[in-house]
């Protein structure tokens, strides 16, 4: 089972590695970002120059790219790898992509006998690497079972979660409610500092109450040593947010705190904070509240 894998970067890069582990040839291809094609080559795989060779090489394609009208432009444009594509192929997203465009995608590439798969992933470089990722696939069972061991080879947790567009449905529900989790700890951070609360004796008591969860695990500690550095970039955040406003649109769902939210990613974006890490929506607060979190 022969992988052609698109977008080798900050996720691709370790799911890449941790395949080559499980004894899967993968050939990719690289357009802008060549500092890991090293470490992936010397690794065991194959880089190659365009997508009509990674799609004659490969029986699977997997990818992982920023959002949905990257992987339109891929399945779809002229220059993309859909046109080179073959019956019998299978087609792995595994990027956060708009349910809606999965699945009128999916209806272009049944027609032509291949089945695509929506597998987006919890977890982020650190688990990219260790292969301890959490895998929400959507599609047809039988085709989920054909390359479950590719899903094994990077991932702790793997579930069939439903029809394809279902992973995606399900991955940005769990990206929305953990980033309200941010977003009120950020908001909320500056009142601690003005009353003089001790951040660890709040992070202790919280930590075992109703207040917590794992958003509030992941961001305390990188606030507090003043770590930002890129897990997830916030201009990822707020596309993701965007994608969860708009399937509630389509399907008549109000969404008062979704649209809460994405009103301040919008502000914090248009800050400056685009390229940085989620966890400095923190930092965005600070400044809104004229003090520093410490």
């Amino acid at each position: 089972m022969r992988v052609g894998y698109i977008g080798a970067g900050v996720m691709g890069c370790g799911i890449i590695k941790n395949l080559l582990n499980a004894d899967v040839p993968v050939s990719f291809i690289v357009h802008r970002d060549r500092s890991r094609v090293v470490e992936l080559t010397e690794k065991g795989a194959i880089e190659v120059e365009d997508l009509k060779t990674l799609a004659q090489g490969s029986d699977v394609i997997m990818m992982t790219v920023p959002d949905s009208s990257v992987v339109e432009s891929l399945l779809e444009g002229s220059d993309g790898i859909g046109p080179h594509l073959r019956a019998g192929q299978i087609v792995i997203d595994m990027s956060t992509s708009q349910p809606e465009s999965t699945m009128r995608l999916a209806g272009l590439l049944e027609s032509r006998g291949i089945p695509l798969l929506d597998a987006p992933l919890t977890g982020s470089r650190p688990q990219a690497e260790a292969g301890t990722l959490n895998v929400m696939c959507g599609g047809e069972a039988s085709v989920f079972e054909e390359i479950r061991r590719l899903f094994d080879a990077i991932a702790t947790n793997v579930f069939h979660v439903g029809p394809v567009g279902s992973g995606n449905v399900i991955k940005l529900i769990n990206n929305c409610l953990g980033q309200v989790a941010v977003a009120a700890t950020c908001e909320l951070l500056p009142l601690a500092r003005k009353y003089d609360i001790d951040l660890q004796a709040m992070v202790d008591v919280i930590s075992v109450s109703m207040g917590n969860s794992k958003a509030f695990q992941v961001l305390m500690p990188r606030v507090m040593n003043r770590d930002f550095g890129i897990l997830f970039q916030q201009k990822y955040v707020r596309k993701d947010v965007r994608y969860v406003n708009e399937c509630c649109r389509s399907k008549d769902v109000p969404t008062p705190m979704a649209n809460a939210l994405f009103a301040l990613h919008e502000k914090v974006f248009a800050a400056g904070y685009g390229d940085d890490d989620f966890s400095m929506l923190a930092k965005y607060c600070e400044d809104e509240a004229g003090l520093k979190v410490e």
